[in-house]
């Protein structure tokens, strides 16, 4: 028995509604192929320039980062990281005024 153009006109669209999904599907499955990718990357790169620092691993986060300000930016004075501010590190004593220096 032949198919009414209404049965083709469904089949069709059920196909292209599978192969719809079959796009989303892949575009997924490359979005978190991607995002592995750059976790994996900002992983090891991280893991790298703490091994760098010696007692980074003991150091709280904003010193970390401050010695890593300073020595890119000794390096690479174009690349200056002045336009977001820095956020200060206080010494936890009561005089909420008082911030530590690194050297």
């Amino acid at each position: 028995m032949r198919k009414t153009k209404d049965e083709k006109i469904t089949e069709a669209l059920e196909r292209r509604q599978e192969l719809d999904n079959v796009i989303k599907r892949l575009q997924q499955q490359k979005r978190e192929e991607e995002r592995k990718a750059e976790y994996k990357r900002h992983h090891r790169r991280g893991k790298h320039i703490e091994s760098l620092v010696d007692g980074s691993p003991g150091m709280l986060d904003e010193d970390f980062y401050k010695i890593i300000e300073k020595a890119i930016n000794k390096h690479f004075p174009a690349k200056r990281a002045d336009t977001a501010p820095t956020p200060s590190i206080t010494d936890g004593s009561e005089d909420e005024g008082a911030v530590i220096e690194l050297a």
